[in-house]
């Protein structure tokens, strides 16, 4: 029998080395399936291996809190003012410090009355008192001597005993005046300390509301949040608040990582449109909460511990603005590098 030839395909040539269908397929597949590995384990382990840490850009905030239930009469400051201290910020009123200064004036006026009439009633204690002290002298000397003269029966008891009645009237009288002369000065002195406080109180209480004057305490910028004409605010609220002082960089720092952090190591700070070069300078010893723009998907309520990092050079990042912390890469350390040569 006689053995049929196998005939050459016309799609390819002789010489033509063929390969195994699938074989860039299968590659592909690969080399996505170890991108998939390496971004689940970067997910996973990746914190624990390289810096990258969230924070947010700070500055020193002096809030301006109402003290009082006060409503806004006027306004002089605009969102993001440079403002410098003692600057006017605010015009407000408040019904209840000028009621607290009108009853200090009042009591102040009090005062001010009782301590004239104790003053009046001391002066004239202090005219009849010698008044007082001659005539319980002469009293008791006539005593005396009628005691003498009834002694030789020259008088009788009657006219003793009338005298006698009478000189007891005249010392009750001293003592009497003495005493209360010693009690007005004591209270005059009181009326007086308490006049001085009052005025104190009330001097003070003018000088801390200003005339509704509300001004900066420090230089800096007012920060977001302005108050409008004719808002009321209770005791306690925040009414605008002076953002002063160098940027700094509040980090949430992993929970785990297997790297050393030390005050002073290096870092990069960006925020997708700028970068800039920091380093640590304080890990502080508290843990909080990681804010929600911060939280992962499948981790969610972390409590990191924080960290500080300030910039190498003043910061052109607005303040509150989300960044990413890491340690500076090669191409980073090659640009400091010529950057210092």
């Amino acid at each position: 029998m006689r053995k049929l030839r196998q005939r050459p395909r016309s799609d390819t040539s002789v010489n033509q080395p063929r390969r195994a269908a699938g074989t860039m397929g299968r590659r592909v597949y690969l080399v996505l399936l170890a991108l998939l590995a390496v971004a689940l384990g970067n997910y996973i382990w990746g914190d624990m291996l390289f810096l990258r840490a969230d924070g947010l850009v700070l500055r020193e905030r002096a809030l301006v809190e109402a003290t009082s239930t006060i409503r806004v009469e006027g306004v002089a400051v605009r969102r993001g003012q440079g403002v410098s201290a003692g600057q006017t910020l605010l015009k407000v009123g408040s019904i209840e410090i000028l009621e607290r200064i009108a009853d200090y004036a009042s009591r102040n006026a009090e005062l001010v009355e009782r301590e004239a009439a104790l003053r009046s009633r001391a002066n004239i204690v202090g005219e009849l008192l010698p008044l007082a002290d001659k005539r319980m002298n002469e009293t008791s000397r006539m005593v005396q001597e009628l005691q003498d003269l009834k002694a030789k029966s020259i008088v009788s008891s009657q006219r003793l005993e009338e005298v006698t009645a009478v000189a007891y009237t005249a010392q009750t009288e001293f003592v009497r005046l003495s005493s209360e002369k010693e009690s007005l000065v004591a209270e005059i002195e009181a009326v007086a300390q308490a006049r001085a406080h009052s005025l104190e109180a009330l001097s003070n209480l003018e000088e801390y509301y200003a005339n509704g004057i509300v001004s900066a305490s420090k230089s800096g910028q007012v920060g977001e949040i302005v108050p409008s004409v004719g808002e009321v605010f209770r005791a306690g609220d925040s009414m605008l608040s002076i953002i002063s002082g160098d940027a700094y960089v509040l980090v949430y720092l992993p929970s785990n990582y297997w790297f050393q952090l030390d005050a002073g190591m290096k870092v990069e700070i960006a925020n997708g449109r700028q970068s800039a070069a920091g380093y640590i300078s304080e890990i502080l010893p508290v843990s909080q909460s990681v804010p929600p723009e911060f939280q992962q998907a499948f981790r969610p309520d972390q409590t990191r511990q924080l960290a500080r990092v300030e910039f190498e050079e003043p910061s052109l990042f607005p303040t509150a603005a989300n960044v990413r912390v890491t340690r500076p890469n090669i191409v980073h350390q090659a640009y400091a590098w010529l950057k210092e040569l």
